[in-house]
C-alpha cells in the first residue's frame, strides 16, 4: 500500500459505518416506535452506550500492535470472550453450561497455537501487553453492552448510533494523539473504505444482529472463528502459508465451536420466535 493509513482509522471510515446493513422491516419500525414513544433526543443517551467502549477497544489494540509482538497482541485480544462469560457469571448470575466452558478451552488453546509462530517475541513489550488485555476488556464490554441494546433495538439503530458515538471518540483520540488524519494517496483511502464497509458495516452489522438471537457468550465464542478466517485469507492474499501447528490451532478452533453448538441451541430454544429487535 503506498501512503500511510491512520492507525486509529476508525475515525475516518465513519461515513461508510453510518449506513447500516439492513434497515429494520416497516412494520418491525412501527412497532417498535409505538413501544417506544419517547422522543429521540431521551432515548440517544441508553442507546449510544454500547458505542462507549468501542473506541478505547481499537484504542487499546492498535497501541498493542505498536508496542508489543503481533502475536502477543494476537493472542490477548482472544480473551474477550472468557470476559464475557466470566462478567456474566460474577455480576449477572448467568453460570455456563458445561459445553460452552469446553469450548473456551477449545478456543483458547486454538487461537495459542495459531499465533505461536507469529512474530518475534524478543519484541514483546509488558505494557504492550496490558494494552492488548485491555483492548479485550473493552470489547467484551462492547459484545454486553450490544446484547443489552438488541433486546430492544432494531440492528439499523443499534449500529447507526453507536457508529456515531466510536467515531466521535476515535477521533478525539486520534486528534490527541498527533495521528495523520488523512490518507495521502488513494491506495489508502480504499484501505480505509474496506474498513468501513466490510469490516464495520458488513462484519460488526452482522455480530450485532446475531447478539440479538444468541447468548452473548456463545457469540462470543463463535466470533473467535476469526482466527481461522484470517489465516486463510492470508495464504491466497499475502502468500502467509499456514504451518502445520497453525492447522491444528484452526482445527481446534473449528472442535470448539462443534463443542459450544449444545449449548447455543438450548438457549436459542428458551427465546422462542426472535424479538422484534432482531428482525
Amino acid at each position: 500500500m503506498s501512503g500511510p493509513v491512520p492507525p486509529v482509522s476508525g475515525a475516518w471510515s465513519w461515513p461508510c459505518r453510518c449506513w447500516p446493513p439492513g434497515r429494520p422491516r416497516s412494520i418491525g419500525g412501527s412497532r417498535l416506535r409505538h413501544r417506544h414513544p419517547a422522543p429521540a433526543g431521551v432515548v440517544f443517551l441508553p442507546r449510544s452506550r454500547p458505542g462507549s467502549p468501542s473506541p478505547a477497544d481499537l484504542f487499546f489494540f492498535h497501541r498493542a500492535i505498536g508496542t508489543t509482538t503481533v502475536a502477543n497482541a494476537a493472542l490477548l485480544c482472544q480473551l474477550a470472550p472468557v470476559m464475557v462469560v466470566a462478567a456474566l457469571w460474577i455480576f449477572g448470575g448467568e453460570r455456563p453450561g458445561r459445553g460452552l466452558i469446553a469450548g473456551l478451552g477449545l478456543a483458547l488453546a486454538g487461537a495459542w497455537l495459531l499465533v505461536r509462530d507469529t512474530g518475534d517475541r524478543a519484541g514483546a513489550d509488558i505494557m504492550g501487553d496490558l494494552s492488548a488485555v485491555a483492548a479485550a476488556a473493552c470489547y467484551a464490554a462492547y459484545l454486553i453492552a450490544i446484547k443489552a441494546a438488541r433486546r430492544s433495538i432494531a440492528t439499523g439503530t443499534t449500529m447507526l448510533v453507536t457508529t456515531a458515538v466510536s467515531a466521535l471518540g476515535l477521533g478525539l483520540l486520534a486528534v490527541a494523539s498527533g495521528e495523520v488524519l488523512m490518507p495521502s494517496s488513494l491506495a489508502g483511502w480504499a484501505a480505509v473504505a474496506a474498513l468501513g464497509i466490510l469490516a464495520h458495516a458488513g462484519g460488526q452489522g452482522l455480530a450485532t444482529a446475531a447478539l440479538g438471537r444468541l447468548p452473548v457468550g456463545a457469540a462470543s465464542l463463535l466470533l473467535l472463528i476469526q482466527p481461522v478466517i484470517t489465516a486463510a485469507f492470508g495464504w491466497p492474499i499475502e502468500g502467509e502459508m499456514p504451518s502445520l501447528v497453525q492447522v491444528a490451532g484452526a482445527m481446534l478452533l473449528l472442535a470448539a465451536l462443534a463443542t459450544a453448538n449444545p449449548a447455543v441451541r438450548p438457549a436459542w430454544r428458551r427465546t422462542g420466535p426472535a424479538p422484534l429487535a432482531a428482525r
